[in-house]
């Protein structure tokens, strides 16, 4: 057995009694993972990411930071002006004094998931959506997790202010951490909310496998933002799986600016009549970075509907995949999907590997999907240097605008202006482009 799986044992064995909720379910979960191992290139969704360089490591679950280091990177990374509830978790572990729970509407909850685990209706709200057969790693997370978030929205309930879920990690010299957030979302019947699900760090390397789980009942919607600005030592795999009864709906704004490994799975099943999802995605990838976003969406029942818009930007010598799916199961007749995939690629050494998929059993539906790869416009940059810009500010702007399209549907302006900001922190020339935009 390598180094990674048998410190993930040693840790089960000194910590399963401190872990909170089901014991056994937690072993199960385990042992599944330790059986089979990480994912490796010989699998066809894996074979443009490796995970090779994590099996000789040895992973430890973090210990507690100190309260002054805590509210210090959450001065440093939090998104600031944002309104609303916010829970704040450093290194895998709720930092109350940094959290805001006050001004809730009535019919809300937000809680921590340790502290509620142990009661029937939330241990039993664990696993329900997220294939853990599918998704290997999320088995991981099942067995050593230590916390993380669960939003509750009764029948009706419908909230304005976003909830603010910021995940921190904070790398150690000494050891290569193993940081897993949990999130489980519940909206009752005609209930709204919106959750941003923010996870940056700094520091040493370490590995963050996050699962996120949505259920959405009938006529509920819910609008959710995952936001990853990790280190470049960092490593992230996260998986977010959703199911979606009738006439629920489901927005997904997944934005990836960091990182040096990351793997993004989504997927989401619509199965009901009138069910229907948004997945929008932006990521931007520099030096030998490497982003991977997988993407499935389950048209089960007629009458659904889907759309799906990622774009990327390429620079240095990095490389991104993109494999969005689409099923259309036998019965579901009058279904419409529609998916695209659009990269720009800034320099001559950077690779993307793009692969959009339809799959479909039924013979009365509207689908499309497309993806284009390509530099940035002459026509457009010639445009921009005859009217006095120096060229790597003309080459700024185009680019910025490539990503804009995806920031400006955002709709919380806090948040995107701190995502614009990071995106144009990253070109040439920032301090110039900053006065444009």
């Amino acid at each position: 057995m390598n180094a990674m799986l048998e410190s993930l044992r040693e840790h089960w064995r000194d910590q399963a009694a401190a872990l909170p909720g089901d014991t056994a379910r937690r072993e199960r979960a385990l042992e599944a993972f330790l059986a089979e191992g990480l994912p490796t290139t010989a699998e066809e969704d894996w074979k443009y990411t490796s995970l090779a360089h994590l099996e000789q490591a040895r992973l430890t679950l973090p210990g507690p930071v100190t309260l002054a280091r805590a509210m210090a990177a959450v001065e440093r990374h939090g998104v600031p002006d944002l309104e609303g509830p916010r829970l704040v978790f450093v290194n895998g572990q709720l930092i109350p004094p940094a959290c805001r729970l006050e001004g809730r509407v009535p019919g809300l909850t937000i809680e921590s998931l340790a502290q509620v685990l142990g009661e029937h209706d939330a241990d039993e709200a664990l696993d329900r959506v997220v294939d853990l057969d599918r998704y290997r790693l999320a088995r991981l997370n099942t067995a050593l997790f230590q916390d993380g978030a669960r939003v509750r929205a009764t029948k009706g309930v419908i909230t304005d202010a976003p909830i603010y879920l910021l995940f921190l990690t904070l790398g150690d010299a000494e050891a290569m951490q193993l940081v897993q957030p949990r999130v489980l979302i519940e909206t009752a019947e005609g209930a709204s909310v919106t959750v941003i699900e923010h996870h940056c760090g700094e520091g040493e390397a370490a590995v963050i496998n996050a699962v996120t789980e949505i259920v959405a009942q009938p006529g509920s919607r819910v609008t959710h933002y995952r936001i990853q600005e990790h280190a470049d030592t960092h490593a992230q795999v996260a998986s977010l799986n959703a199911r979606l009864d009738r006439d629920a709906a489901l927005v997904c704004h997944n934005i990836d600016l960091g990182g040096a490994v990351v793997r993004n799975d989504v997927h989401v099943r619509l199965i009901a009549p009138g069910a229907d999802v948004e997945l929008n995605g932006l990521y931007f990838t520099r030096g030998t970075s490497h982003v991977d976003n997988h993407t499935r969406v389950d048209h089960l029942a007629p009458h659904t509907s889907s759309r799906e818009d990622y774009r990327g930007v390429l620079a240095g010598r990095s490389r991104a995949v993109f494999n969005g799916k689409v099923l259309v199961a036998e019965d579901a007749q009058k279904i419409e999907a529609h998916q695209s995939n659009n990269n720009l690629l800034l320099s001559h050494e950077c690779e993307i590997d793009t692969k959009p998929e339809l799959e479909i059993y039924a013979d009365d539906v509207k689908c499309s999907h497309g993806a284009t790869v390509g530099q940035l416009d002459a026509t457009a940059l010639f445009y921009l240097r005859s009217r006095g810009l120096d060229e790597d500010t003309a080459r700024g702007l185009l680019t910025f605008a490539f990503a804009e399209e995806v920031i400006a549907r955002l709709g919380i302006a806090p948040l995107a202006e701190r995502l614009s900001s990071t995106v144009i922190g990253h070109l040439p020339d920032s301090d110039r482009l900053r006065a444009f935009t």
